[in-house]
């Protein structure tokens, strides 16, 4: 978990596979492309047919994060919504880490970061064209920036695969949630 909690840049890249039914991530280091970890969702037969059939929205959503050497360093999971999402992320010891909760706007999309106890750890928000994210702590200092970055139009296109830039700006203490928060802009902005 080291390696991947001490960097201040990733690249969160969504991997396109036309059988696959669940969602997949590779964390990358911006600077060499080493692979720092992965973030794949687990789901249910049942779940993976019923997302033939209904919104990815509706349906729970249950997350892992792991390092290279395939050892679990978060869980990021949602119980099935029908308005706003909330993600719990837990860490390897099963300990609430944070809440995600999205916040219903048409034009500033954005999303309360919340820690286990309830107490705001500061908020995520978007402009209107859902492109970049800013975290900011509950007196506005800035922690992290989330960017959607374009893959071409073909990609764009024919696939619901994205990539994020994450550049943390405080001290890595938050770099977890800031993953987390990545991959949860993904699943509530992004996932058509």
């Amino acid at each position: 978990m080291a390696n991947i909690a001490m960097k201040h840049k990733y690249i969160v890249k969504e991997m396109v596979g036309a059988t696959k039914l669940c969602e997949s991530y590779m964390i990358l280091d911006p600077q060499n492309g080493s692979f720092l970890g992965s973030i794949d969702e687990e789901a249910t037969t049942a779940q993976s047919l019923a997302r033939a059939f209904l919104d990815k929205a509706f349906l729970p959503v249950k997350l892992v994060m792991r390092d290279p050497q395939g050892n679990q360093v978060l869980e990021i999971t949602r119980p099935a919504a029908l308005a706003s999402s909330v993600f719990t992320v837990r860490g390897a010891d099963n300990k609430i880490l944070g809440r995600l909760k999205q916040k219903f706007s048409f034009m500033n999309p954005g999303v309360a970061i919340e820690d286990g106890n309830g107490q705001s750890l500061g908020t995520i928000a978007g402009g209107w064209r859902f492109r970049n994210f800013q975290f900011k702590d509950n007196n506005g200092n800035p922690i992290a920036t989330i960017r959607h970055k374009s893959e071409g139009l073909l990609r764009e296109l024919l696939t619901t695969a994205d990539t994020y830039e994450l550049e943390i700006h405080a001290d890595t203490s938050m770099s977890m949630i800031s993953l987390a928060a990545t991959v949860c802009i993904d699943f509530i902005y992004h996932e058509d």
